[in-house]
């Protein structure tokens, strides 16, 4: 908004709320906050509109961003606000008037076109490697062009846009080290960051250059360094089921929608440099499940096994969301390092592909927020004095072979992947060094039962398990006004099932299961497993629907009609036990079967 008729119109407006309009600042009552709207995927400037709302939702003014900070001043708050730009989907958050800077990062409808393409190259060949990315300047998130970048032997320039992109030698085998990554472009110290990790797919990492943080710096990774090493604490059998499960006897997922958004302290403008909380001057808001994709890599390990990687997925992201509801910080939820949750600028495909599958699943104990999900490298109750490891567990009561701290109220676990291995961490909730020991088991179990393991002993029936042993995942996908046509029908016939399907995770449910059961009390459940199909469930609402088959032998009477969502956790493409119910819907005796002989003969038999 510029000044004129325009300005002095928003003014009066304004003035009647109590907010003040100067200029292209907009200042409430309160401390102001620099901001700036920037791509999440590639850090360039974003053009977006700023719009907060009243707690009754009206809007209370609406703000014009760049990827350049402007004041605008937030009052006394807290104020909703949510930001808009085309192309981008929308980014929902609180603005408090903390008084900080704070960066939007918004993330794009669609991929970039080069990423894209890349991640295409790099399917036809699981076992290359990539690296790819921008550079920018830290001042105004503009590209820098001509920017040398040197990985692992290779090196390139970025282009007029920033971008770069490196085709890598075959990854060396696990466990054999870590790369440093080097940018140097005349006028700025050279940017050097360490810690990669040899692993096929494909890398990203945004490059900002020219910020008032050292040049030099390491990838910071959690509870883990690249060959298993801790860095930093991270405050981070199964049970038996019939082979087909009626949708009401499953134990279905507790729904709970994951907050859209958090704010994280960072030490930079862009985004890039993590810090401990009382050294974050920088407050970043970004989408919940972009925070898993830019942390996830750097708390596992990116060429860990899938099902490890799937596991760890929902403790970080259930973790995160825990700290929305309860903030770290007044000017931010969670900080970026190792001291919370280490977050950065970078990705790897394979933990992005992990995150795809699991998208919006959290934990939870008491059903109306996501739990607290601690985990750290290596939860084994034995010390191991000659292996020079940092073991702060304060109780290796149970001692080798299982996890748990029991005076910290996380009961032991039998756990004898971890037999052998010193005690690396904590010992409370998941270790990460057991989701990958488990997910090369002989028994390869999905990430489902690591994630059941760990959290709740495998009870996830809920109830029997002790002390913070008790978390259960929850669903961000529900059902809704089941219809059932026709509603009458002789047996054998056909019927066609709708409803209407929400999904809160903040990305597209791809990989879901439609599921439906006909149930008569003395006549038990009635499925129609040939017509179960897969959904690929974007966000927000839509309508679904599936065929049901009935047998010829159905017998005469109201049957109750229930329909499902399964997340297809074994990826075989049909419903079985393994895979984790998510929604489901019932109508008792929506649909009637009668005899076809009154239309035959024009008389009741």
């Amino acid at each position: 908004m510029t000044a004129g008729k325009g300005a002095i119109m928003w003014a009066r407006v304004l003035a009647g709320m109590g907010i003040m309009f100067v200029g292209i600042c907009v200042a409430l009552p309160g401390m102001a906050i620099e901001i700036a709207a920037r791509n999440a995927v590639t850090g360039a400037p974003v053009s977006a509109d700023l719009v907060v709302s009243r707690p009754d939702g009206s809007v209370a003014a609406r703000f014009s961003l760049s990827g350049r900070h402007s004041a605008i001043g937030t009052g006394s708050g807290p104020w909703q606000a949510r930001v808009e730009a085309p192309g981008f989907r929308t980014l929902e958050f609180q603005l408090d008037g903390a008084g900080s800077s704070m960066t939007l990062l918004l993330d794009p409808v669609q991929e970039p076109a080069r990423y894209r393409a890349l991640d295409a190259r790099a399917a036809r060949d699981p076992e290359s490697r990539w690296l790819q990315g921008h550079v920018r300047r830290a001042q105004d998130a503009e590209a820098l062009a001509g920017a040398l970048v040197e990985f692992d032997g290779q090196s390139t320039c970025s282009g007029a846009d920033g971008y770069f992109e490196l085709q890598l030698a075959p990854a060396q085998q696990e466990g054999s080290g870590t790369l440093g990554l080097q940018v140097s472009a005349d006028g700025f110290a050279d940017y050097r960051r360490e810690g990669f990790v040899s692993a096929p797919g494909v890398q990203r990492v945004l490059v900002v250059m020219g910020g008032d943080t050292p040049a030099r710096a390491n990838l910071e990774v959690g509870a883990l360094d690249r060959n298993g090493g801790m860095i930093g604490e991270t405050r981070a059998a199964s049970m038996p089921i019939p082979t087909r499960v009626p949708p009401q006897d499953a134990m279905l997922a507790l729904p709970l929608a994951p907050p859209p958004s958090i704010r994280v302290g960072y030490a930079d403008a862009a985004c890039t440099t993590s810090c401990c909380t009382a050294s974050c001057n920088h407050t970043c808001v970004l989408p919940l499940e972009t925070y898993v994709r830019r942390g996830l890599d750097s708390e596992w390990i990116a060429s860990w096994n899938a099902q490890s990687l799937r596991a760890g997925s929902l403790a970080y992201r259930s973790y995160g969301a825990w700290r929305v509801a309860h903030p770290i910080n007044a000017n931010f939820d969670i900080c970026s390092s190792a001291c919370c949750q280490v977050n950065d600028a970078g990705t790897h495909s394979s933990t992005d592909s992990a995150i795809a599958r699991t998208p919006g699943l959290m934990l939870t104990r008491n059903g109306s927020e996501a739990a607290s999900t601690e985990y750290s490298a290596e939860n084994n109750s034995w010390d191991d004095p000659n292996d020079g490891l940092s073991c702060s567990n304060v109780d290796l009561s149970w001692g080798d072979g299982f996890a748990g701290s029991p005076s910290a109220n996380w009961p032991c676990l039998a756990d004898t992947v971890g037999a052998g291995h010193g005690c690396f961490g904590h010992g409370r909730g998941m270790s990460q060094w057991g989701t990958q020991r488990w997910a090369i088991h002989a028994s390869a179990p999905r990430w489902r039962w690591i994630v059941d393991h760990y959290y709740n002993d495998n009870d996830n029936v809920g109830g029997a398990g002790t002390g913070l042993r008790t978390a259960l995942i929850t669903s961000p996908v529900s059902l809704a006004n089941l219809i059932v046509q026709p509603g009458s029908i002789a047996a054998g016939e056909s019927v066609q099932l709708s409803a209407q399907a929400g999904n809160s995770a903040g990305a597209a449910h791809a990989h879901l299961l439609i599921g439906a059961s006909l149930y008569r009390s003395g006549s038990g459940y009635v499925d129609d497993a040939a017509n179960d199909t897969a959904l690929s469930l974007a966000q927000g609402n839509q309508a679904v629907s599936r065929r049901f088959d009935t047998p010829a032998a159905l017998g005469i009477g109201a049957w109750d009609v229930l329909l499902s969502l399964y997340l297809d956790v074994d990826e075989n493409g049909s419903i079985s036990a393994t895979d984790l119910p998510l929604a489901l819907i019932r109508s008792n005796g929506a649909l009637r079967v009668i005899d076809d002989r009154i239309f035959a003969h024009g008389f009741e038999p």
